[in-house]
C-alpha cells in the first residue's frame, strides 16, 4: 500500500507560479457593479503586444488588444461582462480569461479562470454579490483541524470532497488555521462554491510560547512573503479573507498591521483584510472584519445568550490605550467598571462548539488498516486497550458511544442556534468539521477519511441551513398549565426561497399527536438577515402525567410546501405535591428541604426509609439491619476546587460534574444513557440524557465507579471523555492515555443490596426541589414513588463492611482532582483561562512548576515520545 500523501500538511507554502515570469503579478477581477472583468498585468521588458478573450464554457464572449503600455508600467483593461451569470456559494459559475503577450516575437498564453462575485460589508454584516451572507465557517489547516489525504485521493479530490461535505451538512466557508493551501484546493472551492480565509503566519509546533515570541518581536511577519502570497492567490475567485495569523496579541498597537492592512488592499482592494483570528482589540482600525472569542462556556444557562455578550472582549483591551476596567482592588474587589465594547463591524465568533465525543475504533482501524495501514494512529490501539482495562464489552461501548453522539448533537444544536440567534454576529468558525487523525479525540461532523460517521445531515441543516427558525427557548421543562411565550426568528439567507411564507407550530405528544396547532400568514422572507417574525404563547395541558413533547416550527410556502423546519423537545410535569403518598422518612439533608414542598413527608428517626445526601456509619448501619436508604450524594469537597473542604469520612470518588459537553480536553460529559428500572417511570426520556436532566446534572457529584467493590450496572451511567489533558502532553511529555482521567465508569443512578436493606444512590443535584424547579420535582417524585414500591429490588449485592471499608478507605485516601483544563470546566466562571486561573489550577493539583523548565529538561525525550503526542 502507498504511503498516504501528506503534502502541505505541516509547512505554510504558497502557491508558485505556473505561468511563467512574463506573468508573474497579472490580476484579473471582476468589477460586478459595472458589469466587467479588470485585468491589470506589469508590461515585460520587449512586449509588443497584449491582447485578451474571455471565454464563457468554451465560448468566446469579449476580446480586445493594445500597443498603447509601456515596459515595466502596469498595464490595465476591462471587458464588458453584460448579462453575466454571477458566482456564489450555491451557483458557482466561472468565466476564463485569456490574456496574450507578444514578446519579442513570440506569443506567451496565460487563462484563468474568475467568477463575477463581488465581497462587501457593512458595519454589521458581509455581503456577496450585493445580498447579505451569513458565514458558516469549519476550520481546518493544523495537525489538531486536520488529516492528510489517507484515501490517497490526490490533492484536488481530496478537498474536493471534503467541501462537498461540508456544504452538504450547511456550511459555506473554510477558515485555513496558520496555514496557506495548495492551489488545487482553491481550484476545488471555486468549482464548489465555497469561500476561503487564508493565514499566513508560520506555525512552528510549540505554539503557545513561540506565538507569544513572535508577537513581541513586532515585524510578526515578512512582507515580502505576504505580498508573494498575494500575487499567487489573488486570481482564486474563493479566497475572501487575507489573515496575518492566529490569536496575535495587541495587533491594533503594532503599526506592522496598518502596514500590512494598506498593503493589501493597494495589491488587492477586492477582498477582506484581518490581522488575527481573536485577540484583537475592539477599536483597532486596520481591519476589515473582526474574529472575537466569545468564550468557552457551553450555551445554557447563565450562558445561554452567550453570543449576544461582547464583553469578553475587555479581555484584548483598547488599541488607543483607553481603560477597560476600573477597580478598587485586584482581588475580591468592592467595586467595579468595565466599559461597554460596541462591535463596530461584522464578527463572526472564534472556535466554536468544538464539542467531544467517543470514537467507532472499529470502523476508523478497518478505513486504516484498508488505505494506510502504515499511518494507523497508535491511539486506536492504545484506546482499545484503554476500554478492555475499563472492563466495557463491545455492546456497552457501542452503546456508550451512542450516548456519546446523542449528547453532542444535543450540544451543536444549541451552539448553532445561539449563534444564529445572535444580533452581534455575522458567521462563525465552528471547530471542527472534520476528525483529526493527530489524536483521540473527536470533534468532527465526519471522520478523518471526510466520511459520513453516523450524523444526519438533514437533521444537521434544519439549525445550520441557508434559512433557519429558532425558538427563543431557555428553558425547556415547564409544569402542566404553565404558560411559556416563545419569541420566533429567522436566520434567513437563501438565495432560493423569498417572498411570503405562512408560519406553522405544532406541539406534539410523545406519539407524534398534535396536541396544539396554529398558522400565521404573510411571514415576508423578502429581506435577508436575521428578523423576529412572531411569538408563540403556549399552555401546556393538564393530563395530570409527566409528558415529552415536541414543539415544530414551519414555514411552509404558496404550494403549500413546507420548506424550513425546525423542532425542540419540551417536557412537562404535574405540579401536585399533595399526589404524593405520605410517608416516614428520617432525612438527614444540608441542602435540600424536601418537607416544605411536601409536609405529609414525616421526619421520623424509626422510619425505614432514610434520606441524606452522604455517607456516615448510621446510614450503613440502617441499611445492614434491613432498612432503605437513599443517598442524594452531594458533598462539599466535591467543589472543593471553588471552596476547600472537610474530606468526607466516608467518601464515595465524585466529578464535580456540569450540564456540558466536553469542550476539546476540557471536561468529562459525553452524555448519558439510561437502563429500564421503574425509578424513572415518572421522568419521561426516551434512553439518553437530554434537555431534561440539565438543572439535575449541572453542578452534581458524578460518582466514580471504577472500583466499586462490586459490579452494577447504574440506572443512569455517565459517559466520560477519552481525550489527555494536553499540558500534560504538553509540559509533562506524557504519551500515554490516563486511565485515571478518561474512560471512566461514571454512575449518576444506581442501587445496590446492602445487608439485609437497600441502598438506591443518585449523584444529581436536587436543590431546585427548593425553588419548584419542575424537572427537579418530577425527579423526586419518581424516585420517592420507586422506593416505596415492591418494584424497587436491587440485584447486585454486598456486605455492609465491604460497602463501610471502601468509603472508609476512600476517605483516608486523596480526593478526586481533575486535571487543569477540567478544573476550568468545573468552574464556569471565566470565559477564558487567565493566568492567574492557570497558576492556581498548578497549585491545586500540586504540580506548582515551571513549564519552561520542565520543557529544557526534557528535551532529551522528547524524540522517544514525539509520535505518540
Amino acid at each position: 500500500m502507498a504511503e498516504a500523501k501528506k503534502e502541505f500538511r505541516f509547512v505554510t507554502e504558497v502557491p508558485k507560479n505556473v505561468w511563467g515570469p512574463d506573468f508573474d503579478d497579472i490580476f484579473v477581477y471582476p468589477l460586478y457593479d459595472e458589469s466587467k472583468v479588470g485585468m491589470e498585468i506589469t508590461v515585460p521588458k520587449g512586449c509588443e503586444k497584449i491582447a485578451w478573450e474571455v471565454y464563457d464554457k468554451g465560448k468566446k464572449i469579449a476580446s480586445g488588444e493594445s500597443t498603447d503600455f509601456k515596459a515595466g508600467k502596469v498595464f490595465k483593461t476591462t471587458a464588458d461582462m453584460k448579462k453575466f451569470k454571477p458566482w456564489n456559494v450555491n451557483t458557482p459559475y466561472l468565466y476564463t480569461f485569456k490574456t496574450i503577450l507578444t514578446v519579442k516575437g513570440k506569443t506567451e498564453e496565460c487563462s484563468i479562470r474568475f467568477g463575477m462575485r463581488k465581497y462587501s460589508v457593512t458595519k454589521d454584516s458581509f455581503y456577496l454579490n450585493n445580498e447579505n451572507l451569513f458565514l458558516r465557517g469549519v476550520i481546518r489547516g493544523r495537525e489538531a483541524h486536520d488529516h492528510p489525504d489517507l484515501a490517497n485521493l490526490g490533492m484536488y479530490e481530496y478537498y474536493a470532497k471534503y467541501m462537498r461535505m461540508m456544504k452538504l451538512y450547511g456550511f459555506n466557508f473554510i477558515r485555513f488555521h496558520s496555514f496557506v493551501p495548495p492551489i488545487e484546493c482553491f481550484e476545488a472551492a471555486d468549482e464548489h462554491g465555497i469561500l476561503i480565509h487564508v493565514e499566513m503566519r508560520k506555525y512552528y509546533g510549540k505554539y503557545q510560547k513561540e506565538r507569544s515570541r513572535m508577537d513581541s518581536q513586532g515585524s510578526l511577519m515578512n512582507p515580502d512573503e505576504w505580498i508573494e502570497m498575494l500575487k499567487r492567490l489573488r486570481n482564486c475567485t474563493s479566497l475572501m479573507v487575507y489573515c496575518m495569523g492566529n490569536e496575535i496579541d495587541h495587533p491594533g498597537r503594532n503599526p506592522i498591521c496598518q502596514e500590512f492592512y494598506e498593503m493589501t488592499h493597494k495589491l488587492d482592494p477586492t477582498r477582506f483584510f484581518l490581522d488575527t483570528c481573536s485577540r484583537g482589540e475592539f477599536d483597532r482600525n486596520s481591519v476589515d472584519l473582526d474574529v472575537q472569542h466569545m468564550s468557552y462556556f457551553y450555551p445554557w444557562g447563565h450562558s445561554y445568550n452567550m453570543f449576544e455578550n461582547p464583553q469578553n472582549w475587555i479581555i484584548s483591551g483598547s488599541a488607543s490605550g483607553i481603560p477597560m476596567i476600573e477597580k478598587n482592588a485586584d482581588d475580591d474587589e468592592d467595586w467595579k467598571i468595565a466599559r461597554k465594547v460596541p462591535s463596530r463591524r461584522p464578527v463572526l465568533a472564534h472556535e466554536i462548539c468544538h464539542y467531544a465525543g467517543l470514537r467507532d475504533l472499529d470502523a476508523l482501524e478497518a478505513k486504516f488498516d484498508k488505505y494506510c495501514p502504515e499511518n494507523k494512529p497508535w491511539w486506536i490501539g492504545e484506546l482499545k486497550k484503554l476500554i478492555k482495562l475499563k472492563g466495557y464489552s463491545k455492546k456497552e461501548y457501542d452503546l456508550m458511544k451512542k450516548a456519546s453522539d446523542r449528547f453532542q448533537f444535543l450540544s451543536w444544536k444549541l451552539g448553532l442556534e445561539a449563534a444564529r440567534r445572535s444580533k452581534i454576529l455575522s458567521g462563525f468558525h465552528f471547530l471542527q468539521f472534520c476528525d483529526t487523525d493527530r489524536y483521540e479525540n473527536s470533534n468532527g461532523i465526519v471522520d478523518c477519511f471526510d466520511d459520513k460517521k453516523g450524523i444526519d445531515d438533514v437533521a444537521f441543516r434544519k439549525f445550520n441551513g441557508d434559512t433557519v427558525v429558532l425558538a427563543d427557548m431557555p428553558k425547556r421543562v415547564f409544569f402542566e398549565g404553565e404558560k411559556v411565550l416563545v419569541p420566533v426568528m429567522v436566520s434567513h439567507f437563501s438565495a432560493e426561497l423569498s417572498g411570503e411564507m405562512v408560519f406553522r407550530f405544532a406541539l406534539k405528544n410523545s406519539k407524534g399527536e398534535e396536541v396544539f396547532t396554529g398558522k400565521m400568514p404573510n411571514i415576508s422572507l423578502t429581506e435577508r438577515g436575521r428578523h423576529e417574525i412572531c411569538e408563540v404563547t403556549l399552555k401546556f395541558p393538564k393530563t395530570g402525567k409527566p409528558q415529552a413533547y415536541s414543539l415544530v416550527f414551519e414555514l411552509i410556502n404558496d404550494k403549500q410546501e413546507v420548506v424550513v423546519d425546525n423542532a425542540w423537545n419540551l417536557w412537562s410535569f404535574p405540579d401536585n405535591a399533595a399526589a404524593l403518598p405520605k410517608m416516614a422518612v428520617n432525612m438527614e439533608l444540608d441542602e435540600v428541604a424536601p418537607t416544605v414542598r411536601y409536609p405529609q413527608l414525616v421526619q421520623s428517626d424509626d422510619a425505614k426509609l432514610m434520606i441524606a445526601n452522604r455517607f456516615s456509619k448510621k446510614l450503613i448501619d440502617h441499611v445492614a439491619n434491613g432498612g432503605d436508604a437513599w443517598v442524594m450524594y452531594r458533598v462539599p469537597v466535591t467543589r472543593d476546587r471553588k471552596k476547600p473542604a472537610a474530606k468526607e469520612k466516608y467518601y464515595l470518588p465524585a466529578v464535580w460534574e456540569r450540564f456540558k459537553a466536553i469542550i476539546w480536553d476540557r471536561g468529562h460529559n459525553s452524555g448519558a444513557f439510561m437502563r429500564k428500572s421503574g425509578a424513572l417511570a415518572g421522568f419521561p426520556n426516551d434512553g439518553f440524557v437530554d434537555m431534561q436532566f440539565s438543572h439535575l446534572i449541572n453542578d452534581s457529584d458524578k460518582v466514580i465507579l471504577d472500583d466499586f467493590p462490586v459490579k452494577v450496572e447504574p440506572i443512569m451511567e455517565g459517559v466520560d471523555r477519552a481525550v489527555r489533558d494536553r499540558f500534560d502532553v504538553y509540559n509533562f511529555l506524557l504519551s500515554e492515555l490516563q486511565p485515571a482521567y478518561t474512560m471512566r465508569k461514571f454512575g449518576y443512578m444506581f442501587e445496590v443490596k446492602v445487608g439485609k436493606g437497600r441502598l438506591f444512590v443518585t449523584a444529581f443535584n436536587f436543590t431546585g426541589l427548593n425553588n419548584n424547579d419542575p424537572e427537579t420535582v418530577g425527579m423526586f417524585e419518581s424516585i420517592m414513588r420507586y422506593l416505596a414500591s415492591s418494584k424497587f429490588a436491587p440485584k447486585a449485592e454486598m456486605t455492609a463492611k465491604a460497602l463501610s471499608s471502601y468509603l472508609l478507605a476512600k476517605g483516608k485516601g486523596p480526593i478526586v482532582k481533575e486535571r487543569r483544563m477540567t478544573q476550568y470546566w468545573q468552574l464556569d466562571e471565566e470565559p477564558l483561562e487567565s493566568r492567574k486561573y492557570w497558576d492556581e489550577a498548578l497549585k491545586y493539583i500540586g504540580e506548582e512548576v515551571k513549564e519552561q523548565d520542565i520543557w529544557m529538561k526534557d528535551q532529551a525525550n522528547k524524540l522517544n515520545v514525539d509520535k505518540k503526542k
